[in-house]
């Protein structure tokens, strides 16, 4: 769990720094792809939060909005604790403000779907 107390600090540190947090929400989406542990280790410690914040301070920056997206989606597959997490905090109007700001990006897009499709039935119109 070291790492993702790095990358948290990191994103904290340093929250107008777009680089910084399109790196942190890389990490975390690839910490959390396909490990269980690190699922809830990042949501123990503030990880989703940190993603919304990042999205929510970058809006223009089409790399956060897309790891921020991937990060969400890869956090809620297969954990119904986190997924309702994101959803509570608002991470579907999150993904699709992401959406709709950068419909050009399909990776960005591909990503925002896959989040989009797990936490549909968790949420209640964020």
């Amino acid at each position: 769990a070291g790492g993702i107390y790095a990358v948290l600090e990191a994103m904290r540190r340093h929250p107008q720094e777009a680089k910084v947090q399109h790196q942190g929400c890389r990490a975390l989406a690839s910490l959390a792809v396909n490990n269980d542990n690190n699922k809830v280790s990042i949501a123990a410690v503030g990880g989703i939060s940190a993603v919304l914040e990042a999205m929510r301070r970058n809006a223009q920056e089409v790399k956060v909005q897309h790891q921020g997206c991937r990060a969400l989606a890869n956090l809620a597959f297969n954990n119904d604790n986190n997924s309702v997490s994101i959803a509570t905090a608002a991470g579907t109007s999150a993904v699709a403000a992401a959406m709709r700001q950068h419909p050009q990006d399909l990776n960005l897009q591909h990503h925002g779907r896959e989040a989009l499709s797990i936490l549909a039935r968790y949420s209640n119109n964020d």
